[in-house]
């Protein structure tokens, strides 16, 4: 599967956001971080699993604060995180950026795994 081919999505029915989302993990000095760069959301802790915890929390908190928003305003939002045909830009986290290449740079190439994250958020 060549990773330039995937499409992050988001869909959002009712009180559910299903995301299926390119996300990248490694270690920023002494921390490692997961980051997922089009919706600009991202976790770090001491250790992989701290990261983890740490990112699938924020991804909570993200789909949370996104079905809060009325419909214009999620939408307008969306569109602001760059969910169009347009190619997303985002801002540097740490050392953590995209460049004009559109390649993720300042993570320690030791510790870099590139994955696939398929969620789904139901918020009562």
């Amino acid at each position: 599967m060549d990773f330039l081919d995937i499409k992050d999505t988001i869909r959002i029915k009712s009180n559910s956001i299903v995301l299926n989302l390119l996300v990248t993990s490694g270690k920023d000095s002494n921390y490692f971080v997961i980051i997922s760069p089009s919706i600009m959301v991202s976790g770090y802790g001491n250790t992989e699993d701290e990261a983890k915890q740490s990112f699938e929390h924020n991804i909570h908190l993200f789909c949370k604060e996104i079905l809060d928003l009325s419909k214009d305003n999620r939408d307008a939002y969306l569109l602001k995180l760059g969910f169009t045909k347009k190619q997303f830009r985002t801002k540097n986290y740490s050392k953590v950026y995209i460049d004009e290449n559109g390649v993720l740079q300042g993570l320690d190439p030791e510790t870099i795994k590139t994955s696939i994250v398929k969620t789904t958020e139901l918020i009562a």
